[in-house]
């Protein structure tokens, strides 16, 4: 019989696995010594010591006592000793087997301080003491693009029929597929399509494989793009457009190319409204991109002529070109495609764009020279030697947007010893419950000494 001091508190939403295995057998989950978490680390577990080494606690907050089982250093939680007055009550029956997740048992305030901390700590490991703004907050059901993978007999730990389709996200640090019915991180209009949109991976599944489907709510509807391991034949092909043509979605793609097309799906940037491409980039959250356009905009509005580096579909490029021209570069061509024609729009000054791979070829400091301001969003890579020709250019300003802390401080680095000064550094927490951070930093050019009138 177990003892009482391995109940597990049904509010801390412990993986099915650890919940089962502990009311099996008190032999299958060891004890340890308690752990007192310290901190919060970069991928958002707690941080505590045994027997002088790290150990990394899922679902757990600072100031929490707890006790784990013995497999180091990712102990899985079994019992929470004493509670943070932070934690509160996870809103998704899904937390804590579900990947999607990190931070559900967690106040909205200390997630927000925590971002803005890991930014700030990820400029001062690059050598930068910044000050960081606080973090801007997202609504919680507020995404309008999502990715989920389907299986049929997936390893989910459930007894299911042969038949049935499970859709999902994977658990943290497995491969098993937990199967959804609600996810409170999406807006309820994405959230409801849930069902609808297993049923049409029922069409396309065959034996065991697993695909993957992206969902962009548009402005007009919903835009489905499925990848999958090989290409359907003509059957499969056929009953899939069947199913999709008695549903009310407006296109779908696979593997890149669309196989049918009610309407196409429309997003409005600033003044424009642009036509995505198949699994065309969308920022996760309306209010967030918001967010950053406003400091974007402002920062370079006074520029004549700003380039738009990693542009994608235009969702800084058609906002500045309300008052600054702007060319635009990105690899990705039918996203340049549909920001050629949405550029069209009466009130934008002049919009040019160019195809090209900046991270192999990125602008020389010759071709930088006509322009007095830099907009750059690059993937989590970063941008580390387009930064290093925009610190030796004389571009008077720069707004960079990341989803990396680290490769942001990194090229800023390279942009502050070049001469420029960091004016902002914004962290903005479009993907709420994850830890994920966005950020905008703001540079400006400090004028040098032989440039200054000696009059001054």
């Amino acid at each position: 019989m177990l003892d009482a001091a391995w109940k597990l508190p049904i509010s801390c939403h412990l993986p099915l696995k650890v919940v089962t295995a502990t009311v099996n057998s008190c032999y299958a989950v060891r004890a340890m010594a308690e752990i007192l978490i310290e901190k919060l680390g970069s991928a958002g577990d707690g941080i505590g010591r045994h027997d002088g080494r790290p150990v990394y606690v899922a679902n757990t907050l600072p100031g929490e006592n707890v006790r784990t089982n013995d497999d180091l250093p990712n102990p899985l939680l079994i019992e929470i000793l004493q509670e943070s007055p932070e934690r509160r009550e996870p809103p998704c029956p899904h937390f804590g087997r579900c990947g999607g997740c990190t931070f559900q048992h967690a106040s909205d305030q200390l997630i927000l301080d925590w971002k803005r901390d890991e930014v700030a700590l990820a400029f001062l490991q690059a050598g930068i003491t910044a000050k960081v703004e606080a973090t801007i907050a997202s609504p919680h059901a507020a995404r309008r693009r999502v990715s989920f993978t389907a299986s049929r007999n997936a390893n989910t730990g459930d007894v299911a029929a042969a038949s049935a389709i499970s859709l999902g996200y994977k658990e943290r640090r497995s491969d098993a597929l937990v199967n959804i019915n609600s996810c409170t991180i999406l807006l309820p209009a994405l959230a409801a399509e849930i069902a609808g949109v297993r049923d049409l991976c029922r069409t396309l599944l065959r034996g065991n494989e697993e695909i993957q489907i992206a969902i962009n709510l548009c402005d007009n509807g919903f835009d489905l793009a499925f990848d999958l391991p090989q290409l359907p034949n003509e059957t499969i092909t056929a009953g899939f457009v069947r199913a999709f043509a008695k549903s009310p979605y407006l296109r779908a793609s696979i593997n890149g190319d669309v196989v049918i097309e009610n309407e196409k799906p429309l997003v409005k940037f600033g003044k424009a409204q642009v036509a995505l491409p198949p699994g065309g980039f969308l920022q996760a959250v309306r209010a967030a991109e918001d967010e950053m356009a406003k400091l974007v905009t402002k920062h370079l509005g006074g520029r004549k002529r700003v380039v738009d580096l990693f542009s994608g579909s235009g969702t800084f490029s058609l906002r500045l070109a309300e008052r600054s021209r702007v060319h635009a570069v990105e690899m990705d061509g039918p996203a340049l495609a549909a920001l050629r024609s949405a550029s069209s729009v009466e009130g934008l000054k002049s919009v040019t764009i160019e195809e090209r791979d900046l991270h192999a070829l990125p602008l020389t400091a010759s071709e930088l020279k006509p322009f007095d301001g830099v907009c750059l969003d690059p993937p989590r890579a970063g941008a580390e030697d387009q930064c290093r020709l925009i610190a030796s250019s004389n571009i008077k300003s720069v707004a960079y947007i990341s989803c990396n802390p680290s490769t942001l401080a990194r090229d800023a680095v390279h942009l502050i010893e070049g001469g420029y000064k960091l004016d902002k550094l914004v962290p903005i927490d479009q993907f709420v419950f994850s830890p994920h951070i966005e950020a905008v930093a703001l540079f400006s050019k400090k004028p040098s000494k032989s440039a200054r009138s000696i009059f001054r």
